[in-house]
C-alpha cells in the first residue's frame, strides 16, 4: 500500500472516474518504489512532523511533487513526454538522496 493516498494521484491527474483505480494503485505503488530506490532511503523516513492522524501521509511537497511526475510518466505520457518528466522527478527527488559515495 503507497504513502500518497490514492485520491491525491487522482486529482493531480484529472482522473475523475473510478475505471482505472486498480491499475493507478500499482502504478502509484511503483513510482513510491521508484522513488525510494532512487533517494536510497524509504519515503517513509521523510515524513514530516506535521503528520498527524488528520494528515498521516505528510511528506515534502517535492517528494510528493516527484512520486506524481512518475506516475504521470508511467500512466498518460507519450515516450518524449515520459523521458523529460522522469528528469523532472529526478530534480525533485535529487535533494532527498543519500549514500552518494561523496
Amino acid at each position: 500500500m503507497s504513502i500518497i493516498a490514492l485520491e491525491t494521484a487522482k486529482q493531480y491527474l484529472d482522473v475523475i472516474h473510478s475505471a482505472d483505480d486498480t491499475k493507478l494503485q500499482m502504478l502509484l505503488d511503483a513510482a513510491e518504489d521508484e522513488a525510494a530506490q532512487y533517494i536510497n532511503q524509504p519515503l517513509v523516513e521523510l515524513q514530516t512532523e506535521e503528520a498527524s492522524s488528520e494528515q498521516p501521509d505528510a511528506l515534502p511537497g517535492s517528494v510528493v511533487m516527484g512520486v506524481m511526475l512518475l506516475l504521470q510518466a508511467a500512466y498518460q505520457a507519450t515516450p518524449d513526454d515520459a523521458e523529460k518528466l522522469r528528469r523532472a522527478a529526478e530534480v525533485r527527488l535529487t535533494p532527498y538522496r543519500i549514500g552518494w559515495g561523496v
